[in-house]
Formats: C-alpha cells, sequence, structure tokens
C-alpha cells in the first residue's frame, strides 16, 4: 500500500523523467527491444479511414476538425472520407469521436516514385 508520500516520490521521479526525454518501459517489458525503425527513404505511409455506420450519430466532430480536410458530411448528413490519400493518420478524428465510430489503420507502405506514375 503507497502513502501519499510516497505516491508523490514516485511521480516526481516519473515527472523528471518526461521533461528529460527518457520514458518508462511498459509493463512485462524489459526495455531493452529495438527500436522500430524508421521507413526507408522514398517511402510513404498511407492510412485507411474506416467510418462504422452503425455506431456514427452524425454529430460531424470529425469532419470539422479533420486537419487535412479527409472526411466531409455528406447531404444525408453523413461523414464521408472524400481525400483518404491527404490522410497523415494523426488519429484526431477516431480519439474525439464521441461514439468510437472511427478508425483510422495504416496501410503498407508503398515507395513514392510508384505514386508518381
Amino acid at each position: 500500500m503507497f502513502l501519499e508520500s510516497e505516491l508523490m516520490d514516485q511521480e516526481s521521479k516519473t515527472s523528471g523523467k518526461k521533461a528529460r526525454g527518457e520514458s518508462e518501459p511498459f509493463a512485462g517489458s524489459s526495455g531493452n527491444e529495438a527500436a522500430v525503425e524508421a521507413p526507408e527513404e522514398g517511402l510513404k505511409k498511407e492510412y485507411v479511414i474506416d467510418i462504422f455506420r452503425d455506431w456514427c450519430k452524425g454529430c460531424g466532430i470529425c469532419a470539422e476538425f479533420c486537419p487535412k480536410k479527409c472526411i466531409k458530411m455528406n447531404a444525408a448528413g453523413e461523414p464521408e472520407v472524400v481525400n483518404a490519400k491527404g490522410c497523415t493518420g494523426c488519429g484526431w478524428c477516431e480519439l474525439h469521436c464521441p461514439d468510437f465510430a472511427i478508425c483510422v489503420r495504416e496501410l503498407a507502405v508503398k515507395k513514392a516514385a510508384e505514386e508518381a506514375d
């Protein structure tokens, strides 16, 4: 059982690490895992935006605040993806959807040269 002073000590150690850019490993993690490699030069990530129609109430939050305007509301008041290639995968729509009706997934990586063809 933690006492309040022990909890505060724990939080101050954690916040000190965050200020220095360090992070705690996940529970069950040894902290020795290899870092995820950055994509090779010339490769571009693409994303799929899935909208679960049965869950969506049509509030429009996703369309209104998408930084790349990838989602628009149609005439029926439902969101639809209009610019999937412009999606940066920020996940703003997914995180702020009150109905959990949007999922942003990363697609396989394609070479930028193939995109130009």
